[in-house]
């Protein structure tokens, strides 16, 4: 028994308040965004796992939606090897909710639903001290072993309009996938995703079924080589069409330079800071894999990416790694906007920090 509150699987009867309910709820910071989800929030679950568990939490006097969160598994490489995992995110509790311990009740909930030895991948934002204090700073839930991995740095690069398309450099060549190439791009993902923990596990199917990388089309997917040798992947994913990141404000000081700001970015070309109300045109960065982690091979791609981005409407490509990852450091040099966040691995059955290596996590943001 939960007390006052039912705890259960949500339901597509259940889907219209789960949107309003995320969609309402505006995440702090310089940049005040709320995260909605139209027009079916049930769209998006696909992207974190198979299964994805929506679990909502209703006040039985009355049977108002308290809160949700989402459980979902799906296949990683975890010490170099392929595993099921799981992903613990999308936790909402409505204002008026808030301080009836719903996380730390429905942790126990999530815990007998997870099979033994499943590690979690959390990410928490730094603006969002309530959530850490809840999972990570306090007593942790129902007896939740968590350790922190990394620091995680996301940046939403400043998109220009440019001409003409990027060329070679050094004789690496850039170009969008085929239907014919989509084997090997699988196999050189499956060759190096096992460098990095929960680097996802693809397999052909989720780029050719449409649900685990809903809306990413096969051109969006640039392929770096020299000759016939691939040397890295950077798919550029819009989610515009069932996820979109909505300003709810700016802050003080970013709010007395924007018409400053959106006079010089119309003048380098630039789109203008995105007005309250409206969704940011963004795309995310996504099957970031690159040989040997070669900086000269992330820069092109990242030059392709912009560009691909410019062409689908966007002005910001969001591109995140863990603070080490030596890939950062080339998204670093481009003109960007950062947000931090943390890394955890989390498990109700087994301790991260005597299964894990050293190894650095990969974090697919767009699946966030």
């Amino acid at each position: 028994m939960s007390g006052p509150f039912d705890f259960r699987p949500g339901q597509p009867a259940d889907e219209p308040e789960i949107r309003a309910l995320v969609g309402s709820v505006a995440m702090p910071g310089d940049v005040a965004v709320r995260f909605v989800r139209e027009p079916d929030y049930f769209l998006g679950t696909t992207i974190m796992g198979d299964p994805c568990e929506v679990l909502v939490a209703r006040n039985r006097p009355d049977g108002r939606l308290a809160g949700i969160a989402c459980r979902a598994e799906r296949r990683s490489f975890i010490n170099g090897e392929e595993q099921t995992t799981g992903y613990l995110g999308q936790i909402r509790v409505a204002e008026e909710f808030r301080g009836n311990w719903l996380i730390q009740r429905g942790a126990r909930i999530v815990r007998e639903r997870s099979r033994p030895g499943l590690i979690y991948l959390g990410v928490i934002a730094r603006e969002n001290p309530r959530a850490r204090g809840a999972l990570i700073e306090r007593r942790p839930p129902a007896g939740l072993h968590a350790v922190r991995l990394s620091g995680l740095t996301t940046c939403a690069i400043i998109l220009r309009e440019h001409r003409r398309p990027p060329g070679a450099e050094e004789g690496i060549l850039v170009g969008p996938a085929t239907q014919a190439l989509l084997p090997q791009i699988v196999a050189f993902l499956r060759g190096h995703g096992p460098d990095r923990h929960f680097f996802p596990a693809y397999t052909l199917e989720d780029f050719t079924g449409g649900i685990a990388l809903r809306g990413l089309a096969v051109e969006d997917i640039l392929v770096a080589h020299r000759g016939d040798r691939i040397l890295g992947v950077l798919a550029v994913w819009d989610q515009s069409a069932y996820k979109q990141d909505v300003v709810a404000g700016y802050g003080p000081k970013l709010e007395r330079i924007r018409p400053a700001y959106d006079a010089a970015a119309r003048f380098l070309k630039m789109r203008p800071l995105t007005p309250p109300g409206e969704a940011i045109p963004l795309a995310f960065g996504a099957c970031i894999s690159i040989a040997e982690d070669d900086h000269a091979v992330m820069h092109a791609l990242v030059r392709a990416a912009a560009h691909h981005a410019v062409a689908l409407g966007k002005a910001y490509l969001m591109l995140g790694f863990a603070d080490s990852d030596p890939l950062l450091q080339v998204a670093l040099r481009w003109p960007h906007i950062t947000y931090r966040s943390d890394i955890f691995a989390l498990s109700w059955s087994v301790d991260p920090a005597k299964v894990l290596d050293r190894r650095l996590p990969y974090v697919e943001v767009a699946t966030l």
